[in-house]
């Protein structure tokens, strides 16, 4: 599988200083994943937020539409 980052999301990625290793954790193993309209919304607790890693699969390969961090844990993981 292949993992494809758009445009959007390596700005993204790059301004909000996430590491791709914190981005490929969140795609392999989420704490929680929400699929809504065709995409996922891949969740994972780090330190005292959470990361949010928006995804669409497309046969074999992942394409990552954005990534972000959110303090609102209980939103996300409850």
């Amino acid at each position: 599988m292949k993992i494809i980052y758009t445009m959007h999301a390596l700005e993204r990625i790059r301004q909000r200083k996430i590491p791709f290793e914190d981005i490929l954790k969140c795609i392999e193993s989420p704490g929680r994943v929400i699929v809504e309209h065709g995409m996922s919304k891949n969740i994972m607790k780090t330190n005292n937020n959470v990361l949010i890693v928006v995804l669409r699969r497309e046969d074999d390969n992942i394409i990552v539409i954005t990534a972000y961090r959110s303090s609102r844990v209980e939103k996300y993981l409850s």
